[in-house]
C-alpha cells in the first residue's frame, strides 16, 4: 500500500478518536493544545489530502457551530427581555 494512504487514514483514525473522546467527556472539542498541534501538522499536508480535508470540514462545522450557538443565545437573551418588560 501507498505510504501516504496509510499516513492519511492514521491521521483521519486519531483526528476522529479525538473528536470522539471529547464527545464522550461532553466536552465541545478537543482540548486546544491538541487541536492546535493538528492544525499545524494539516497544515503541512497538500490541499487535495483527504485528512486534510476533513479536518478542514470538522474545523468549518466547528466553527458554524459556535456561529449558531451565539445566534440562538442572543435570540433567547432578546425573548427574555421581551417576557420582563410585558410582564411589568
Amino acid at each position: 500500500m501507498n505510504k501516504k494512504v496509510l499516513i492519511g487514514a492514521a491521521a483521519g483514525v486519531a483526528i476522529a478518536g479525538a473528536i470522539a473522546a471529547a464527545a464522550k467527556k461532553g466536552e465541545s472539542g478537543p482540548k486546544p493544545t491538541i487541536w492546535d498541534k493538528m492544525r499545524q501538522g494539516m497544515e503541512e499536508m497538500p490541499e487535495d489530502f483527504p485528512p486534510r480535508i476533513m479536518f478542514d470540514n470538522i474545523e468549518a462545522a466547528k466553527a458554524n457551530t459556535e456561529e449558531i450557538l451565539t445566534l440562538l443565545r442572543k435570540q433567547q437573551t432578546s425573548a427574555d427581555d421581551i417576557e420582563v418588560i410585558s410582564s411589568s
